[in-house]
Formats: C-alpha cells, structure tokens, sequence
C-alpha cells in the first residue's frame, strides 16, 4: 500500500522511488530491526520543496521517550555530510512506540537519498536508502 493510502493525501502525488525492500513492504518502506529498537522509514515526498519522511521507532524493551528525533536522524548529503531535519511534525507516541513525520531539506539533483538514524537501541548508525528518478 502505498503511504497515500494511509492518511498522508496531502503529500500525493508522491515521486516515484526505486528501492529493494522484503516482500510485503512497498518501495517506500524501511525496515531495521537490528537492537532492541525496530526503525521505519517510508519516503513520502522527495521534491523541489524538500523531503518528507515518516519514521516509527518501536521496542519491548525500554522506553523511547528519550530521543530526540531531530538529533538522532539526518539526510546524508552526496559528500556525505550529514544535514539536520528542518521539522519534525506530526509527533506522536510515547514509552515503546513513537511517530512523527521528518522534514528535510531539498536534495536538488541527488541520485540517491540516504537517511541515517544514529544511536537508537544501541545500533551506532542505521542507513536508509532510495534511488531518486532523474530531473526531466
């Protein structure tokens, strides 16, 4: 399904993406499972205006309540600088589930999108990708 179908209309139409996932997962989803803590990144929006991504973090052991979404993700930039979140919307959830939709920069002229989460669930870097269709 894919992230139009679950309450995200006001980000369609999303740009096409190209992406490996497991079966069952659209292009857009990403899974890590790697800890205690599972992370989920689905790509909604990768345009002119920026980059949309919402992020799930969810766990049976601990509580979450102490990350700071803004701190622990970044888009990595082509030269592999890490570039902060601009917002974080839509925050919900506490204790062993938390949502919130992450909004990043514009990526003018990526061939790829990578988004790192760093030192959730004791995992010291996840990394998320996408390849990018090419301008027309």
């Amino acid at each position: 399904m894919s992230p139009c179908g679950r309450g995200f209309q006001s980000q369609c139409p999303l740009v096409p993406i190209t992406a490996t996932t497991s079966s069952g997962e659209d292009a857009a989803t990403k899974r890590d499972r790697q800890g205690p803590v599972t992370v989920t990144v689905t790509l909604l929006e990768a345009s002119a205006s920026g980059i949309k991504t919402k992020v799930i973090l969810e766990t049976h052991a601990g509580s979450l309540d102490g990350i700071v979404l803004e701190q622990a993700m970044s888009l990595r930039a082509p030269s592999g600088a890490g570039i902060a979140p601009a917002a974080v919307e839509q925050a919900t959830g506490d204790g062993h589930l938390r949502q919130a939709v992450v909004v990043f920069p514009a990526a003018a002229g990526a061939t790829e999108l990578g988004i790192v989460v760093k030192n959730v669930g004791g995992v010291a870097e996840r990394a998320f990708r996408w390849g990018v269709p090419p301008a027309r």
